[in-house]
């Protein structure tokens, strides 16, 4: 069993490196890490703010003998914080793992040694396998990272202490964030390999990503662009009219950053009362759900990718 995984994890192992090493993937991986940062110390930094306005109006209060409310800083839960993260993954996020899965067969391709890789003593599954694990690595590093940035940012906040339950609904967050990243990087995967042009190859995903994060939310929930990357107006009702109650029970499974939306405001808990997605699938299912189709996608095209062709074709 052991030598059966050991061409797949050579595979892993030296795809991720060489990736790792485009200047391209390690700035959008930066700036993803670095917009995670800043989001964490914005909500540190207003959370901090309102916990020492309220210490001094506090000591105030008590030295004027006048009764002293609860710190409104516990009145809301300290998953809210951490809101605009998803914004960050949906876009950063998205995008930097469509760069890896594409360059993660792109890089054989432009290097010809396809064939080198052919002649070698072991299937295209072992192949595809090494990839997808790739991919799934460099997005688990990213995913972990967020989450890291989000537990630190808590535990330098003595006025927030989220409870167990708070911790369990983090790593959920980060566990739908890295299916909703893989879902791209899937596709891009699928797309470089199946593509008869490098271009074409990194259009599909780009176009499928701007179309799921764009034009369906106006579709469904008539959100125009800028409302659709804010995590509070994204969430505002639906409109009451016949053509948007009937695009949201039809296109609501289709639209993956409604999904991923509604779940991640379930999760940090900023979802509205009473709010919750109009589609007929739930949001984490629906993810998972386009997960295994994405995942069946770029096996199929890495399995059945010619090996005898080292580069695009002209």
């Amino acid at each position: 069993m052991a030598q059966a995984r050991a061409p797949a994890w050579a595979i892993a192992s030296q795809s991720a490196r060489f990736v790792l090493r485009e200047r391209t993937v390690a700035l959008l991986a930066v700036l993803f890490v670095a917009l995670v940062l800043i989001s964490a110390w914005l909500g540190w930094q207003a959370t901090a703010t309102v916990d020492r306005i309220y210490l001094d109006a506090a000591a105030f209060l008590q030295k004027t003998g006048q009764p002293v409310p609860a710190n409104p800083v516990l009145d809301i839960s300290p998953l809210s914080l951490m809101r605009n993260m998803s914004v960050y993954v949906a876009l950063i996020g998205a995008l930097s793992v469509i760069v890896i899965g594409n360059r993660l067969v792109g890089l054989d391709r432009k290097a010809g040694v396809l064939p080198l890789i052919g002649i070698r003593p072991f299937s295209r599954a072992t192949y595809a396998a090494g990839k997808i694990a790739a991919l799934a690595g460099l997005i688990l590093i990213l995913a972990l990272i967020s989450g890291g940035v989000a537990a630190v940012t808590f535990l330098f906040l003595p006025a927030v202490v989220p409870t167990a339950a708070q911790w369990a609904q983090l790593a959920g967050f980060i566990g739908i964030s890295a299916l909703y990243m893989a879902i791209f990087g899937l596709v891009a995967l699928g797309a470089g390999a199946a593509a008869r042009s490098e271009t074409v190859g990194l259009l599909v995903p780009v176009t499928l990503w701007l179309t799921l994060t764009f034009i369906f939310p106006q579709l469904t929930a008539n959100l125009n662009p800028t409302a659709a990357i804010n995590p509070i107006s994204a969430l505002a009702p639906l409109p009451d009219t016949p053509f948007f109650h009937a695009a949201s029970q039809i296109l609501g499974p289709l639209s993956l950053a409604d999904a991923y939306r509604f779940a991640s405001a379930g999760l940090l808990d900023y979802l509205p009362p009473g709010m919750g997605s109009p589609a007929f699938l739930p949001p984490i299912a629906d993810l998972m759900l386009a997960t295994l189709f994405a995942a069946g996608f770029a096996w199929h095209a890495l399995t059945r990718q010619s090996m005898a062709q080292g580069d695009y074709d002209a």
